[in-house]
């Protein structure tokens, strides 16, 4: 069996597409998914199954459409891919009180056009370094002030989710 990880797009976020991590859970479990984990509120899921990437992702967005109403995007990583975005991290500054890291799943890699669309949106502030269907992301928020992020999804015009860094790595410390 592989060790899968699904990062749910808008979950919990405000009082947007509330859900429990109990029913999330029971939701994988009813897919005959094993060893079923969440991670916060956020929708991160663990779990184990031989079911391929573009059947899990098409089985959860039907299955939460049914079960919760919601049309969210699912990204799926296999826990050697997620581990492999831990370990090849871009960026040297750490995070810190100022500094934050961020890494966007995208279902699929970036065009050039859209590459370029991103980066074009790089500022004193706002880094990127986009990797596949990956895209890290370090902000400076002293520099930042009273602006926001980029919003990634937009620039690139395709459905992403973002996690701050230490969701990635404590979802990717869940499979040990």
């Amino acid at each position: 069996m592989t060790t899968y990880i699904v990062f749910l797009r808008g979950i919990n976020v405000g009082a947007h597409n509330r859900m429990k991590m109990t029913d999330l859970r029971a939701l994988f479990e009813s897919l005959n998914y094993e060893n079923v984990q969440t991670y916060i509120q956020s929708g991160n899921v663990v779990f184990e199954t031989d079911v391929n990437k573009e059947t899990i992702r098409s089985d959860v967005s039907d299955a939460i459409a049914d079960t919760f109403g919601y049309d969210i995007a699912v990204m799926v990583r296999t826990s050697a891919e997620l581990a492999d975005v831990v370990d090849n991290q871009p960026f040297d500054e750490p995070d810190n009180d100022f500094i934050k890291r961020y890494v966007t799943f995208l279902n699929e890699e970036p065009t050039d056009k859209q590459r370029e669309k991103l980066l074009d949106a790089q500022s004193e502030a706002e880094s990127f370094e986009i990797r596949g269907r990956n895209v890290y992301s370090q902000l400076n928020k002293a520099k930042l002030g009273d602006g926001r992020f980029t919003d990634t999804g937009k620039k690139l015009g395709m459905p992403v989710t973002r996690r701050a860094w230490n969701v990635v790595t404590a979802v990717l410390e869940l499979q040990d």
